[in-house]
């Protein structure tokens, strides 16, 4: 398994390239050899002229941290551009990986450039690339003996096999370490970023477009003109996920096993009756002094969504699911709690399977949640559980879990005063309290601003 990324090319990459120039077996099926020695003051000398041209982008491909080939777009104009790739270090041929990499600039050259075609020219005889070529979906579209001419509309560009789902809020603290592991999943298939950025207050989108600048082939940037909230920014990140498979993490999360995906997407590839994976995840204490291990089992195990009814036992940046539907039901704009109700309805379209390894961490005490009080984060699992309960109405044993769920919260806010003070209530908290004696009059608030759009909360517990 490799770790496949694109750079921009560098001067200094010259040092290793020149080496590449003079050898015959390369040049077999690529291009055409120089007819002169390439030395490392000619190679470098070319690197620093090509590198003004604003008709080309020129790239690095890196395997393993290593710098093995060049990828590069040429007479790039506002419609289209001319690909080439050749891989230097002749230990890495026939590995898949010029696959890996050209889907990277095809990528680049979709979501950034906003081009519309790319085509390429190659030798008749070089059938590795011609197959490596039409994975990517290119047509040959004109014929010699010499060299085929082949294309691709962009808007023919495979999916990539998998999306990573990021909403970003003030996270530039935690940001690099996110993304930095994320970038060294070893796969052998395509996966891109997708981050929501929404208008953060710290530098957070200024970190992300210099990654996007130093991976082009890898991020696909939501940056919206102004905040929109946490329900809207998962909506559209969820949408603008076109892989077959989702793995989620959040800014101030990471993985930590490089091969987590592979792992995961391997699974669900080979085992289409199960619609979810997740892991044992560890967790980070605020002041990071020691890791926390959840409580998790330590053997594999299948789960229901009967099971997962009874309470959310998934942390995200454990899951990796299927896409089962190309947008989120409606409600879930109006849902206060985003990750539970997703897991719940992928859930629906087939089994969960646990692994027992701890593939990432999970950073405690860092987002909103966290900082509200014990009282509003029940109040709101209570509305979250409210929604559940509707969608899933003609799932007579889920809808079973779901309300022993909600009388548990309900009991537990119907308790006299003096018992709360075990909620570890705030001062604050006591505005809340006045209403929950009568949770229905909490819920006639809500229903007022739900009400003409979803149609639904009823006026009784269940």
């Amino acid at each position: 398994m490799y770790n496949v990324l694109i750079r921009p090319l560098v001067k200094k990459d010259a040092l290793t390239s020149y080496q590449w120039r003079n050898d015959d077996e390369i040049w077999q099926f690529t291009g055409s050899k120089p007819n002169i020695t390439i030395t490392k003051e000619i190679e470098s000398e070319w690197i620093e002229k090509v590198l003004q041209d604003n008709s080309s982008k020129r790239f690095a491909i890196i395997c393993n941290e290593e710098y093995i080939g060049n990828v590069q777009l040429t007479n790039i104009n506002s419609d289209s551009a001319e690909f080439h790739i050749f891989i230097g270090k002749k230990d890495f041929w026939g590995k898949g990986i010029s696959q890996l990499a050209t889907y990277q600039i095809l990528y680049y050259a979709k979501e950034v450039l906003k081009l519309n075609e790319v085509y390429l020219f190659v030798k008749p005889e070089n059938i590795a690339a011609i197959k490596s070529y039409r994975n990517n979906n290119f047509v040959v579209t004109e014929e010699s003996s010499e060299q085929l001419k082949m294309s691709l509309l962009l808007s023919d560009l495979p999916n990539t096999t998998l999306s990573v789902f990021i909403m970003v809020y003030n996270h530039a603290e935690y940001l690099k370490e996110c993304i930095d592991n994320i970038l060294t999943q070893k796969t052998n298939f395509n996966f891109d970023i997708v981050i929501g950025e929404d208008c953060s207050k710290d530098n957070s989108r200024e970190i992300l477009l210099t990654y996007q600048k130093l991976y082009p082939g890898k991020f696909k940037l939501l940056l919206y003109p102004q905040n929109i909230g946490a329900a809207r920014n998962q909506n559209e990140v969820f949408k603008n996920c076109m892989g077959k498979y989702i793995a989620i993490c959040e800014g101030d999360d990471y993985w930590t096993d490089a091969l987590k995906l592979q792992k995961q997407v391997s699974f669900l590839e080979q085992n289409p009756e199960y619609s979810l994976s997740f892991h044992k995840i560890t967790g980070i204490s605020p002041d990071e002094t020691e890791p926390i291990i959840f409580n998790n089992p330590d053997e594999e195990k299948d789960y229901s969504i009967e099971d997962l009814a009874k309470g959310n036992f998934i942390h995200t940046p454990s899951v990796v699911f299927r896409k089962n539907i190309q947008e989120l039901p409606q409600w879930i704009n109006y849902c206060p709690i985003g990750d539970y109700p997703l897991h719940m309805i992928n859930a629906s379209f087939g089994l969960i399977k646990y692994f027992p390894n701890s593939m990432a961490a999970y950073r405690l005490g860092s987002g909103i949640w966290s900082t509200k009080s014990k009282v509003y984060q029940m109040i709101n699992v209570m509305f979250c559980l409210k929604f559940l309960i509707e969608h899933f109405k003609q799932n007579q044993p889920v809808i079973i879990n779901l309300k022993v769920q909600y009388d548990e919260y309900y009991t537990a806010l119907s308790k006299p005063i003096e018992d709360k003070e075990k909620l570890s209530l705030q001062i604050k908290d006591y505005h809340y309290i006045e209403k929950i004696i009568d949770f229905n009059n909490l819920l006639k608030i809500a229903r007022l601003k739900i009400a003409k759009k979803l149609g639904f909360l009823k006026n009784n517990r269940s």
